[in-house]
């Protein structure tokens, strides 16, 4: 009797593992978790983006001195991420920012107040994500001055009308209790002649030809310190930021790293990446200790015609990456500057919050 029952026993055992098999149920792998709960589970949680090549435009010029590492870099596959750098001529400023809001440029490097107003232009289709030039102006001139309120009755050649830079002159001069007269206005007791030109060389050769001064960014100021001749010398007569520290509490910013929102939001990866490469980058080209590749990449890439003239330019220049809160501080505080000078200069109105990415 009881063999009988350890043989049913048996065959029962023998049975329930052949159906087992048969279910597969002893692979546990070919069995589908089922979330608990209907809760994310950790595969959702953390989704891997999408490899991309991070696009990038800047302009030759003192916004884009600060990229040519990267540049260099990128070609030679030494980057954390992968870029496409782009150098725009100045004059092609409105391409590159078509550029941007259609999504052709994913980063590019523009003038502060440019970014504001593309900002409320898009309905918020652009964000800040850091700041990469200070002040980048001088004022160079044959005859040195003491101060900068000698330049009553004077004739200053410049770029710019209608952006930062006829701003921050007309707002140093006004606090200086002078006044930027254009054309053949009157000039009076405080008035300074301020005559507009299309770039930074045409305003250069008219100092040169017609006398007076020349305000410039970089590096034309420092190009400009080369047409001195045996009779003429030519000089930085005064820092246009440190003027401007004088009668502001706000920091000088001309330019700025603005992002296509639609990138920023599904790529935060690949932009951590690439601000990360452009300060290094930035700092690369700061650095005392690599002057001569740092000007060598920067004639490379046509920012500058020489080494000798880059080496000199990039001390002036205020190449920075700043972002986050700082940027957002800096930026803002800029921005309601140029708002009171003219509020179209960025857009009718301050950007909100959602301007500023990672403050």
């Amino acid at each position: 009797m009881k063999n009988l029952k350890k043989l049913i026993a048996l065959l029962l055992s023998v049975a329930m593992l052949l159906a087992l098999v048969a279910c597969g149920a002893d692979k546990p792998e070919d069995i589908d978790p089922q979330p608990d709960d209907g809760q994310t589970q950790p595969d959702d949680a953390e989704k891997q983006e999408d490899p991309i090549t991070v696009k990038v435009g800047v302009l030759k010029g003192p916004t884009g001195m600060g990229a040519v590492k990267i540049a260099k870099d990128s070609a030679e596959g030494k980057t954390t991420g992968a870029y496409e750098i782009s150098f725009y001529e100045t004059a092609d400023v409105n391409a590159l920012t078509s550029a941007l809001v259609n999504g052709t440029v994913h980063v590019a490097a523009l003038p502060v107040n440019a970014g504001s107003a593309l900002f409320n232009k898009t309905g918020g289709k652009v964000q800040a994500v850091a700041t990469n030039a200070l002040g980048v102006l001088s004022i160079v001139g044959s005859e040195k001055l003491s101060d900068i309120k000698e330049l009553k009755g004077k004739t200053i050649h410049t770029t710019g009308q209608a952006n930062t830079p006829e701003y921050i002159l007309t707002y140093i001069l006004e606090k200086n209790g002078m006044k930027a007269v254009t054309g053949d206005g009157e000039l009076g007791d405080n008035g300074v002649r301020v005559n507009y030109y299309a770039d930074g060389n045409t305003a250069m050769a008219a100092m040169v030809k017609d006398g007076g001064y020349a305000m410039l960014p970089e590096p034309a100021a420092t190009v400009a310190l080369t047409k001195s001749t045996e009779t003429v010398k030519y000089s930085i007569v005064f820092d246009v930021t440190a003027e401007w520290s004088k009668v502001s509490e706000t920091k000088l910013v001309q330019g700025c790293l603005i992002a296509n929102k639609d990138f920023a939001d599904n790529y935060p990866k690949a932009l951590a990446a690439l601000l990360a490469d452009y300060k290094s980058s930035v700092d690369f080209v700061n650095s005392e200790e690599n002057v001569d590749a740092a000007a060598d990449l920067l004639v490379e890439y046509g920012i500058v015609p020489k080494a000798p003239i880059a080496k000199q330019a990039i001390g002036r220049a205020n190449i920075v990456c700043i972002t986050g809160a700082d940027m957002k501080a800096d930026v803002s505080a800029m921005l309601g500057v140029l708002l009171a000078a003219n509020p179209a200069s960025v857009g009718g109105k301050l950007p909100t919050d959602e301007y500023y990415y990672g403050a």
